[in-house]
């Protein structure tokens, strides 16, 4: 699958309900995968464990997702490697990971057992302290992200009043029937990703991934999101009717919406394009949703969408501080935990994990 490409993607967001996971599709049990689950604490080398195992992916040509974290972009939640059926992840809040088939599918890898508790106990009360302070930020900035969706979601009621819903369907269908064909006899499998998120450096998102599994490029320019959302999950629900296995990126901070489909099988990729996620280069077809709207209706209501829309993008700016915050936080417990790391130990026992992963299966 893809030999040698290195893809990354996002599996949970920070959200106005809180954190949403997508890790339930890290991996299949039901189809022979294996999943190593890695516990311990900040600071314990559980990303650095995980880099190395993607690193050997590379060095072997084999095709590999990098997960990162959306409260640290540049630390990974997970490496999977389908050609191995095998994934890596952190399995600590907030996305734990509780074996479901111990012994059978999952194995922990307990990084706890190469750490001195006895020099954590030492600093309990600005561990504790500081931990407490981290969870509080991080519900400040859901506090936020709420707030913005509930502007949000008022300048949305009047665009939704704008659109031709009629024209929209009409425009999807077709374009779904000359992309993908007839239903065919098998469904496609659908798998979730996030190609962006809300990190303490603002929106981050993965265009590379889209470059590197889709040569043709749609991109529905719509400033609103709401047509191309529409669009893009009938082109889902048409690509899994005819078979073809379809990577679907929903919202960030509304995870119900489609942002981005990618049909690898067709080297075919459907990006929506505006402030929050800007498509750069020259796609092979440009699609302006603003022809699904009733211009008038539009302008009747710019005003209050404008106001709210400004007021969307302060709190969203709000989240982003709350979680430069919390990123603060984690990095100052990181010191406590990596003074308390026997790091020789832990490094010849990630090596031995390596080796098993890539050994068992070779």
């Amino acid at each position: 699958m893809y030999s040698g490409t290195t893809v990354s993607f996002f599996m949970g967001a920070n959200t106005p309900l809180g954190f949403y996971s997508l890790f339930d599709g890290l991996y299949d049990a039901h189809d022979g995968w294996r999943a190593y689950v890695i516990k311990g604490g900040p600071g314990t080398g559980k990303s650095t464990l995980m880099k190395k195992i993607a690193a050997e992916a590379d060095a072997r040509g084999l095709y590999c997702e990098r997960v990162y974290c959306s409260s640290d972009p540049h630390s990974l939640d997970a490496v999977i490697l389908p050609g191995l059926k095998t994934a890596v992840a952190d399995g600590t809040p907030p996305h734990a990971i509780e074996p479901r088939y111990p012994g059978v599918c999952e194995r922990i890898v307990d990084l706890g057992a190469y750490r001195d508790d006895g020099i954590l106990r030492e600093n309990a009360a600005e561990i504790i302290a500081k931990t407490d302070l981290n969870s509080a930020e991080h519900k400040k900035c859901v506090g936020f992200l709420a707030a913005a969706k509930s502007v949000t979601d008022d300048a949305n009621r009047f665009v939704c009043a704008a659109l031709r819903l009629d024209k929209l369907k009409k425009f999807a269908g077709k374009l779904a029937q000359n992309s993908f064909g007839a239903v065919s006899d098998r469904e496609g499998r659908e798998q979730r990703r996030f190609l962006s998120a809300l990190t303490p450096e603002g929106g981050v998102i993965f265009g590379e991934s889209f470059n590197a599994l889709c040569e043709k490029h749609t991109v529905l320019e719509d400033e609103y999101g709401v047509a191309a959302s529409l669009v893009l999950h009938i082109l889902k629900d048409a690509a899994l009717e005819s078979g073809h296995d379809c990577i679907v990126c929903p919202c960030p901070t509304d995870p119900q919406r489609i942002e981005h489909l990618m049909v690898p099988s067709l080297s075919a990729g459907y990006f929506t394009s505006n402030i929050f996620h800007t498509y750069t280069g020259a796609p092979d077809v440009a699609v302006e949703c603003a022809r699904f709207f009733d211009a008038d209706v539009l302008k009747r209501h710019k005003n209050r969408v404008a106001f709210d829309r400004r007021a969307a993008q302060e709190m969203l700016d709000e989240a982003v501080g709350k979680l430069a915050n919390a990123k603060k936080l984690h990095d100052e417990l990181e010191r406590y935990y990596i003074a308390a790391m026997d790091f020789d130990a832990l490094n010849a026992a990630g090596e031995k994990l390596i080796e098993e992963i890539f050994s068992a299966r070779a």
